[in-house]
């Protein structure tokens, strides 16, 4: 049996769910009580999750009817109240009118013209590099606009998709998909407005603590070496797993005719969106509410560009599952008292008589054992609270050792850890292989390499 055999019988279902429920039912052996049954069906989760013998929205509709049986309706849910669900499931309509508008193919029309150059030196190879990482630099500056990384996925995807289908090789078109996605993902560490979990931080920082982190500070601090560089780093792995061959073939853009009317309303609808998303430290709207709006203007009748009627029978829903069962599992390992419990157990592990460094790298690997059980969001919302008290009894200064707790939680492994990478999961034509090989290389990357150094500066100003 060859490699590729194997990997397909460990991810056959019966082999998976077996797995999955011997997981679940030696983790409900060994625990006790609602925490064990959390714990439990959790496992089982994650287990359906990485191996995918289902889809992962199906293994979401499981999740939610278990916890509903064992716990409540209410709690399984409790994940179709989070603003973050809807905001993906109006960013799947947004993503639609985009489509049908045109503007999606317009964009990749004008941004391929302009990146080519002149058509009759191109070749497939150094047109996709010039497109990777022209698209992939575009897509980190959209971060210090738009302050939100599903957002900014959501209103990119269709771009993207539109550009890869110019290729006729299979890895361009995922690369150029993932390539500026990762880009604007995880470059969004080193701006403090540019993901929610910053956000989330910070917001505790100075509601707990009294301590404010200023977006200058945050910048100086994190942007050389996880925003820019790391974006760099994150361009190169993409570009050394998905690229065309030299004998591959692309088409070149066609210049016709189009219906510039109805691209220029849905542009112009999608800059009320990136005006409310880019102002939200004046009117404290959540991200959701400028997707409401795009979306209401796009599907309204005369002056929007899309027919509502129809917006359903190309858009997949089912990804609200998905969404839902994660966060339906994070509130029910907090209800049940593990994640208090663990984050506190862990927390006295640090050693606080050791070097910066090493209570950083601590309270990294802290956090980011913590992602493998619940969704970034969560892990932010749980553990930053807990946080916050131990460094103030421990004398250690906050802002280096928060911001190590924000890197860790933009290096996953598992698109489940995080619904920016489930959404990239089910807005692309990629296999979830695929994504995970990616994300676990720009993860590991970002560990060896750019955490040290990044850990190097924090020692020099602290």
């Amino acid at each position: 049996m060859n490699r590729s055999e194997a990997v397909e019988a460990i991810r056959s279902p019966i082999f998976a769910f077996s797995l999955a429920i011997a997981v679940a039912v030696a983790t409900w052996l060994l625990a006790s009580g609602s925490t064990a049954t959390m714990l439990a069906i959790t496992l089982f989760c994650i287990v359906l999750w990485v191996l995918t013998p289902v889809p992962p929205s199906y293994t979401g509709l499981i999740g939610l009817g278990l916890i509903a049986v064992t716990f409540s309706t209410e709690l399984a849910l409790v994940g179709f109240q989070k603003p973050a669900t809807w905001l993906i499931g109006f960013g799947l309509l947004m993503g639609e009118a985009t489509r049908q508008s045109g503007l999606a193919s317009g964009v990749g029309r004008w941004l391929a013209t302009r990146t080519i150059g002149d058509p009759t030196e191109a070749d497939s190879v150094r047109t996709y590099r010039r497109l990777l990482l022209a698209l992939s630099i575009g897509a980190h500056a959209l971060a210090f606009l738009v302050p939100s990384a599903l957002v900014r996925i959501l209103a990119l995807a269709p771009i993207l998709r539109e550009l890869g289908s110019l290729f006729d090789s299979r890895a361009a078109r995922v690369g150029l998909y993932l390539g500026p996605l990762f880009a604007t993902f995880y470059g969004s560490a080193g701006i403090l407005t540019a993901d929610l979990p910053n956000i989330i931080i910070s917001g505790f920082s100075q509601s707990i603590a009294g301590h404010t982190i200023s977006w200058s500070e945050w910048w100086l601090h994190m942007y050389p070496v996880m925003g820019l560089a790391r974006v760099l780093l994150v361009i190169g792995i993409v570009y050394a797993f998905f690229r065309p061959s030299a004998d591959s073939s692309f088409t070149l853009p066609e210049s016709g005719p189009t219906d510039g009317a109805a691209q220029r309303r849905m542009l112009a609808f999608l800059l009320v969106g990136a005006s409310i998303w880019a102002t939200d430290f004046v009117h404290g709207f959540h991200p959701v509410i400028g997707a409401v709006v795009v979306v209401i203007l796009a599907f309204l009748p005369t002056v929007g560009v899309a027919d509502f009627d129809t917006a359903g029978r190309d858009v997949d829903f089912s990804i609200l599952f998905f969404i839902a069962a994660v966060f339906a599992i994070g509130d029910g390992l907090t209800e049940t008292g593990f994640t208090d419990r663990s984050a506190t157990y862990l927390l006295e592990l640090i050693p606080t008589d050791g070097s910066l460094a090493v209570i950083l790298a601590s309270v990294f690997f802290i956090t980011f054992a913590l992602t493998f059980l619940m969704e970034g969001l969560a892990v932010a919302s749980v553990l930053t609270p807990i946080l916050i008290p131990y460094i103030d009894a421990a004398g250690l200064p906050f802002t280096p050792v928060l911001l190590a707790e924000v890197l860790a939680l933009s290096s996953y492994f598992f698109p489940y850890q995080s619904a920016v990478l489930i959404v990239i999961l089910t807005e692309g034509d990629l296999e979830t292989r695929e994504l995970i090989v990616t994300t676990v290389a720009c993860s590991v990357a970002t560990i060896v390499v750019l955490l040290p150094i990044q850990f190097g500066l924090f020692s020099v100003f602290y």
